[in-house]
């Protein structure tokens, strides 16, 4: 869904979040929880690739210091001008104290090709040496959708995997890409085919969980808890508006679900980033923005604030 740029930072490579770990090469994060979960919350972000959302001051009032960003895999080694667009981000990200989190993505250039190791490699090496202070990064964003070279290919997606729990070691988290609920058996049989290659025990996930919060439903996000073993990062959610004059209130029931009833499924479920902060002109495929194009906020925005416990400006 997302087509941008995102973080966070602990000291292990594949585990979850902990208690006991101290973030490294970056300040301190204060966590952005569900007040009527307390402690029990999953930590609370946001996906998103506008520099601007990261001072935007009715995102700053929601205290929250984690984004989740889309970034091509190789749009650092092949240089050019999406460059600029990406400094912009994680400057703004550093300046706000933003821990990102980094799915990396297909090529604007070849978004057909799937990338043979060692190009990844270098895509991802390219990337981690521009920005050494990013310390979480997803492998690949919904590698089991059908839009992406990943699909036909599960193997090589998990020695993409495997090359870059090389490169950080122990220097960083990496999740286990960013599956995409799907109900169809492909899907299922692509999952099963990515954990054959990637190997048995606990890792960490990332997960899109549109399919089941667009219809108010946990079915699909427990069959993956059952087929997956390990925490799981909720890393691109959100509450899609649909057109017509009620689309803002099934929007505010999806993101009500979100907060009081997705967000209770499993302790396994970590992390939280709702996908996205403002509708973009003439996006009329897919909206599940917080603020209208003219920067006015729709009810979605004032349900998760309900949920965070923040007033809204």
């Amino acid at each position: 869904m997302a087509l941008g740029l995102a973080v966070l930072a602990t000291t292990s490579c594949g585990g979850g979040d902990s208690p006991r770990r101290v973030d490294r090469g970056s300040r301190a994060v204060e966590d952005t929880r569900l007040v009527a979960l307390g402690a029990a919350s999953p930590k609370i972000g946001l996906a998103d690739n506008r520099p601007e959302t990261l001072s935007d001051r009715r995102f700053v009032t929601t205290a929250i210091k984690r984004a989740r960003v889309v970034v091509p895999y190789d749009d650092v080694s092949s240089g050019g001008a999406r460059l600029a667009v990406q400094d912009a981000w994680f400057k703004a990200a550093r300046a706000a104290g933003v821990e990102p989190l980094v799915s990396f993505y297909r090529s604007y250039r070849d978004p057909r090709v799937l990338p043979g190791l060692a190009r990844y490699a270098r895509g991802v090496r390219a990337f981690r040496r521009r920005y050494p202070w990013v310390r979480a990064y997803s492998v690949w964003s919904e590698p089991n959708s059908g839009v992406q070279p990943t699909v036909g290919d599960p193997r090589r997606t998990g020695a993409y995997y495997g090359e870059l729990r090389r490169q950080c070691r122990r220097r960083c988290t990496v999740l286990a890409g960013d599956y995409r609920l799907d109900a169809g058996a492909a899907s299922r049989r692509w999952l099963a085919r990515y954990q054959r290659a990637i190997g048995p025990g606990r890792h960490l996930w990332g997960l899109s969980a549109f399919e089941d919060v667009s219809r108010r439903s946990t079915s699909l996000t427990r069959a993956f808890l059952r087929r997956t073993r390990g925490p799981v990062w909720v890393d691109e959610v959100g509450a899609v508006r649909p057109a017509g004059p009620r689309g803002g209130e099934s929007q505010r029931r999806q993101m009500a679900f979100l907060v009081d009833k997705y967000a209770r499924l499993s302790p396994r479920i970590e992390r939280i980033y709702i996908y996205h902060w403002r509708a973009v002109s003439g996006e009329r495929a897919f909206d599940s923005a917080l603020l209208n194009v003219d920067g006015t906020p729709r009810p979605a925005y004032r349900e998760l604030n309900r949920g965070i416990g923040r007033l809204t400006p």
